[in-house]
């Protein structure tokens, strides 16, 4: 039988790790990630490997900041439930925008994560995706931002 309470828990947790990485809240993410984590991003235009809570924390703190702004949706979520840990796939829709290098990188990849379960909330312990389509473009002089959302 499928754990309906888990599965939304785990939905919900990933919520917040999108809300978490776009505006940068390094505490909020802290909460959410073991002290083991592993994070793996694979693209065309780049690749990160990160061990452990300290280096993830370094890796989201200098990869989104005030001009280098992203969006992260995720959706279709499939996870699959095994008492304390649990496994699911994401499909991912992303924005990423680099005042410093002048670009516009928008595409959508699929996550793999892995959770456990600590007392009675669900942390990732593992997370990271692979790019299915990416483009990437010089900004257009004429695309105005008119917010941000790391202050």
């Amino acid at each position: 039988m499928l754990d309906l309470e888990a599965i939304e828990l785990i939905k919900q947790l990933k919520a917040r790790y999108f809300r978490a990485i776009d505006t940068c809240n390094i505490e909020m993410l802290q909460g959410m990630l073991t002290e083991d984590v592993t994070l793996s991003f694979k693209s065309p235009a780049y690749e990160f490997h990160v061990n452990g809570l300290g280096d993830a924390l370094d890796f989201y703190r200098t990869s989104f900041t005030k001009t280098r702004l992203a969006t992260h949706n995720g959706h279709t979520p499939e996870i699959e439930v095994d008492g304390e840990k649990a496994s699911a796939l994401w499909y991912l829709s992303y924005v990423f925008i680099n005042l410093e290098d002048n670009t516009h990188l928008h595409g959508s990849a699929i996550y793999q994560d892995r959770y456990i379960k600590r007392g009675e909330r669900w942390m990732i312990a593992e997370t990271g995706y692979e790019t299915l389509l990416e483009t990437i473009q010089p900004l257009s002089e004429q695309l105005q931002i008119t917010s941000r959302p790391i202050n």
